[in-house]
């Protein structure tokens, strides 16, 4: 074996114990499955690459080139899912997907249509994978400069430090191989994936790519199973038919697949069981609920308790009318609550004319907000126009907002309420902000921020900012997050002026 061969070996075994760490980690983390399907795809051609050059068989070459397109929307995907903007960009991820993937259906046709073997490897070849991949490994390096450039926090900085190297180094030394058909450059796809691989296993155990740390005897077994996995596959292949050994690699790649799909298939089956359960006892609805609920029921018992032994022992000076009064308040209040919580399942707002100022006024009154050990401070526009929303959703938003900010805020830090008019090209609105100078959220959590049941908080019910986001859209409004680590969390809620939505 050549330098470049084992330099090949050791880039295949890298990428393949790569991707059965990620595999491991699927459950817990949105960038597992992304990145293991991409080190599986460079495993793949990098050694059908190496089958090729010690066998010398074409199939192997046929495998290789299938494979080698999905590398690049491979790696959008996942650097999509390091930014948190998978969503975001989904249409940009398909029309590279179609691009790149394409072109695999030549090698593909190649194992039963002769005419399509002179394709595979040619320069029409070469020149048709360079004019797709390294479009699309440019945007996937914009992109994530970009989020170099926003990130302040000095781990998130170094891992997407990392990653930009291995993708440089890897899309930079992979493009050799078609290069070589145009111009006199070496072939040092290997080398680049040698050094890829070890950048990526860098990130991965050194840096908590996956939020949590790899035990590194854990990765040292990975490493030497798959390292005696794939040696014993190049023995094999060599007293073996190249078919058999294509069969062979093709049947271990989709065991592989399907080893990770079943993964995430029983991990996910266990969230939906879980959440199942969470639904049929309304555990985390009712802690959303218990929030609302305890301050009245404790002003109702007080003032109950304090009647109680005013009937038995009659006191100077007590005013049962009073008592009376603030039990009477509090009632409605719970049931204000109860109806509130009935609307919301039933995305029906009672809608009125509401001062959206008067109404932040009145939230930031409240008792359980105004004991924090946090600088609660307001900028609100005197020149707002009156809103045609329910005051009693809006003001669990605004509480549900201004409690999420004191959670993530530590002592003598500051929250800032704000309004402002905004008016859109559809409709004139308002704008409430409530910003934060807490530690602030990476790109993975900011874009789950909003999904129901999703929380970093041990003992958090994940319906907040859930709650939030479906209020403000039964309104005809809309809710954005704007966070990053180090800089504190900014929540903005638009809702439609005037008459509104629905009205």
């Amino acid at each position: 074996m050549t330098v470049s061969d084992v330099l090949a070996l050791v880039a295949c075994v890298g990428q393949l114990a790569i991707a059965l760490l990620a595999t491991a980690r699927a459950a817990r983390s949105p960038l597992a499955i992304p990145l293991a399907l991409l080190c599986l795809d460079i495993a793949g051609w990098t050694g059908a690459g190496l089958a090729r050059q010690l066998s010398g068989n074409l199939l192997w070459q046929w495998v290789d080139h299938a494979l080698t397109p999905w590398t690049a929307p491979l790696a959008l995907q996942f650097v999509l899912a390091f930014i948190g903007r998978r969503r975001a960009l989904r249409a940009t991820l398909v029309v590279a997907s179609i691009a790149c993937g394409g072109l695999s259906v030549v090698p593909l046709l190649a194992f039963v249509v002769p005419s399509a073997r002179p394709l595979v490897g040619s320069d029409l070849w070469a020149a048709g994978i360079l004019s797709t991949s390294i479009p699309t490994m440019g945007f996937a390096t914009l992109v994530l400069v970009r989020h170099l450039r926003a990130s302040v926090d000095a781990t998130e900085r170094a891992r997407t430090r990392v990653l930009l190297a291995a993708f440089a180094i890897g899309t930079a030394f992979a493009a050799t191989e078609e290069l070589s058909h145009f111009v006199p450059v070496p072939r040092l796809a290997s080398v680049g994936m040698t050094v890829s691989s070890l950048l990526l296993a860098l990130v991965a155990l050194r840096l908590r790519l996956f939020e949590r740390d790899v035990p590194l005897r854990v990765a040292g077994a990975v490493l030497v199973l798959t390292a005696i996995a794939v040696l014993i596959g190049l023995i094999s292949g060599r007293y073996m038919s190249a078919t058999v050994g294509v069969a062979l690699f093709g049947s271990g790649a989709v065991t592989l697949a399907l080893f990770g799909a079943a993964l995430r298939w029983l991990s996910e089956g266990a969230h939906r069981t879980a959440r199942r359960t969470q639904l049929a006892t309304l555990g985390r609805f009712s802690a959303q609920m218990a929030h609302d609920l305890k301050n009245p029921l404790a002003a109702l018992k007080g003032a109950a308790q304090l009647l109680h032994e005013d009937l038995g022992r009659p006191a100077a000076g007590v005013d049962r009318i009073v008592f009376t009064d603030l039990m009477l308040e509090q009632i409605a209040r719970i049931d204000r609550l109860v109806d509130v919580y009935g609307r919301l399942a039933r995305a029906d707002p009672e809608r009125e004319a509401l001062d959206l100022n008067a109404l932040v006024r009145t939230v930031l009154a409240l008792p359980a907000l105004t004991g924090a050990a946090v600088s609660l401070r307001t900028e609100l526009d005197a020149g707002l126009p009156p809103c045609h929303a329910d005051p009693n959703m809006i003001a669990r938003v605004i509480e549900n907002l201004v409690r999420n900010a004191m959670e993530a805020t530590s002592d003598g830090g500051t929250i800032t309420v704000s309004t402002t008019r905004s008016d859109r090209e559809t409709a004139a609105g308002v704008t409430l902000s409530v910003e934060d100078s807490g530690a602030g959220m990476d790109a993975r959590t900011r874009e789950r921020a909003f999904d129901d049941f999703f929380t970093t908080k041990p003992s958090g019910s994940g319906l907040g900012l859930a709650f939030v986001r479906r209020v403000v859209e039964a309104h005809g409004g809309d809710a954005s997050l704007d966070s990053a680590l180090g800089r504190g969390t900014v929540v903005r809620v638009w809702l439609p002026a005037g008459g509104g939505e629905g009205t």
